[in-house]
C-alpha cells in the first residue's frame, strides 16, 4: 500500500490467530495482515497486548482485532483495497482525506484506495472488526449489479450507520463471519457457502454506504432494456474473447449499428466496443489475481481474452485498475 517499491507483504494462511505483548511484533503482524504501518502506544504501555483472529473469505479479509492499550497507527494510501472498521465495543478516531470520524458500535468508518489514513486513537480494549476488501472485487461487484462500467474508485462516504437497514445487516453478517473464525470446521471454508456470503458482504456495503451510484443501485429498475440491447450484452458476456465488431453485434441484436449504439449510450452510458473492452479487462484482472506468477505471463492472459495490442491493453488496464498488469500478476498467489 505504500510506495510501489515497498517490499511485498508475505502471503498468509486462509485463517490464523495471533497474540503478542511486544509492540514491535504487533506492528510486524499488522503489516503482514493488513498494510505497512507505523504504530505508537498512547497510554497504558505496561498493559499492551494485541490479539487478531482473522480469516480470508474470497476477496475479503475479516479480522477480529483488539488492543489492551490506547494506540495510534498511520498507513499510506491503500491503493488496491477498500477497508471498513466496525467496532463491536469501544471506539476508534481516524482521519482520511480530511474526514475526521469516530467509529463506534453504531457507526463504521470506511477508507477508499486514496489518501493516507491516520488512526489517531484506538481506545484500549476496543474490539473492532477490520475488514480489508480487494478494490477490483468491490468495483466488479458494482459493475455486475449495475450491468455497466463504473468510474474507479468508488467514492464511498467516510462513515456508515450500523443501527438499521443495510448497515445493520452488514454489521450482523460481519459479526457472524467473525464468529466462524474459531470453529474447527467453519462452513465458510466451503466454496458453495463462502462465495454467496462474500458477495452478500460486498452487496450490503454498496447498498448501505453512500456513493455516487447508490441511488441508481437502489432505485426500482427502469423498464426492461430493449431486447436488442440485451441480446448484444448477453453475447459479449458469454464470450468476451470473441473478436466482435460493431457490425457483428448489430447483426446479433437484429438492429442497425446506429440503433445499437444509441441503445448502449442511453441505457449503459458507453459504446458497445467500450463495454466489450471493460468486460475483457475484468476477465484479465480476475485471471491475473488468481494466477501462479512463475507459470503465467500477462501477454498470455491478455491474448486469452481478446487483446492483441499489448501497449493499448496495458494503458487501458492501468487506467481502470490504477496499476500496471505486471504488478497485479506479481502480487498474485
Amino acid at each position: 500500500m505504500a510506495n510501489s517499491d515497498a517490499p511485498a507483504v508475505p502471503s498468509l494462511p486462509w485463517r490464523f490467530s495471533t497474540r503478542t505483548l511486544d509492540p514491535d511484533e504487533a506492528s510486524e503482524q499488522g503489516t503482514q495482515t493488513y498494510y505497512p504501518l507505523r504504530m505508537d502506544i498512547l497510554g497504558g504501555a505496561d498493559q499492551f497486548r494485541m490479539s487478531i483472529d482473522a480469516m480470508q473469505l474470497g476477496p475479503i479479509l475479516i479480522g477480529d482485532c483488539r488492543f489492551d492499550a490506547d494506540i495510534k497507527m498511520d498507513f499510506a494510501e491503500l491503493r488496491d483495497f477498500y477497508h471498513i472498521n466496525i467496532p463491536l465495543s469501544g471506539y476508534l478516531d481516524s482521519r482520511n482525506l480530511g474526514n475526521e470520524i469516530t467509529a463506534t458500535p453504531n457507526r463504521a468508518v470506511l477508507y477508499g484506495p486514496t489518501g493516507d489514513v491516520q488512526l489517531s486513537r484506538w481506545s484500549a480494549r476496543s474490539r473492532i472488526l477490520c475488514i480489508k476488501i480487494r478494490r477490483a472485487a468491490l468495483e466488479a461487484e458494482l459493475e455486475r449489479l449495475l450491468q455497466r462500467p463504473i468510474r474507479s474508485p468508488i467514492d464511498l462516504a467516510p462513515s456508515m450507520d450500523l443501527t438499521h437497514g443495510y448497515g445493520r445487516v452488514l454489521r450482523d453478517l460481519a459479526s457472524m463471519l467473525a464468529g466462524q473464525i474459531g470453529h474447527k470446521d467453519p462452513l465458510t471454508r466451503q466454496e458453495i457457502i463462502s462465495a454467496p456470503l462474500w458477495h452478500s458482504m460486498l452487496t450490503h456495503l454498496l447498498a448501505s454506504a453512500d456513493h455516487r451510484y447508490r441511488e441508481e443501485l437502489l432505485s426500482p429498475r427502469s423498464p426492461c432494456r430493449p431486447p436488442a440491447l440485451k441480446r448484444a450484452i448477453e453475447a459479449m458476456r458469454a464470450s468476451p474473447e470473441t473478436p466482435f465488431t460493431a457490425a457483428g453485434l448489430a447483426e446479433i441484436a437484429g438492429v442497425s449499428i446506429r440503433t445499437l449504439q444509441a441503445a448502449f449510450h442511453t441505457h449503459v452510458d458507453v459504446s458497445p466496443m467500450a463495454y466489450l473492452r471493460d468486460l475483457r479487462l475484468e476477465r484479465v484482472h480476475a485471471d491475473l489475481v488468481a494466477s501462479d506468477p512463475p507459470r503465467t505471463s500477462v501477454t498470455e492472459v491478455a491474448h486469452r481474452w481478446g487483446f492483441t495490442h499489448m501497449g493499448r491493453f496495458a494503458t487501458a488496464y492501468s487506467k481502470k485498475y490504477g496499476v500496471h498488469p505486471v504488478k497485479t500478476l506479481r502480487s498474485a498467489g
